[in-house]
């Protein structure tokens, strides 16, 4: 039983954990957010946003493995014993409740900021088609009047003959 003990304060404590970088990575998921909907978009800090998440997915991805790697260790004994871990079990349900709320706003924050960036890369790349529009005309243009002038040096050389 104290083994059992230990380990479900070391779940609780994981669980401390996950909320902490849930609430993070919800935190960092505004930010990205804010940056997107600012007028301009700020690619650095967008870049930046994405490394401190990968970080805080990589962090909650380990605490699930050791969640999961401390329950099964102690599966058994709170299966045996549910009277003795009756309050810790509805303490981590509440944890693991909270876990999963913040994992739906974080999903929701996500759809909606990718909408936004997919509106904003789609504006970026109307304007880049607009350019490159521009440029071929531009170039088009250079290349006819090149040929045009050829043309007429061509022409007055058949003239002068």
């Amino acid at each position: 039983m104290a083994d059992g003990r230990r380990y479900i304060d070391m779940l609780e404590d994981i669980l401390v954990k996950q909320i902490s970088t849930l609430e993070s990575i919800k935190d960092v998921t505004g930010t990205q957010s804010d940056i997107v909907c600012k007028e301009v978009f700020d690619n650095e800090s967008f870049a930046e946003t994405l490394n401190k998440k990968d970080v805080l997915i990589a962090r909650l991805n380990e605490l699930d493995d050791g969640f999961a790697s401390i329950y099964n260790k102690v599966r058994a004994e709170v299966k045996d014993n549910p009277q003795a871990y009756a309050n810790d079990i509805r303490k981590h349900q509440e944890m693991i409740r909270r876990c999963t709320d913040l994992g739906t706003e974080i999903k929701v924050m996500e759809n909606r900021n990718k909408d936004k960036v997919e509106q904003c890369f789609s504006g970026k790349k109307q304007e880049y088609s607009a350019k490159q529009t521009a440029a071929n005309v531009a170039n088009k243009y250079s290349v006819t009047m090149r040929n045009v002038n050829l043309m007429g040096e061509s022409y007055r050389f058949n003239q002068d003959k």
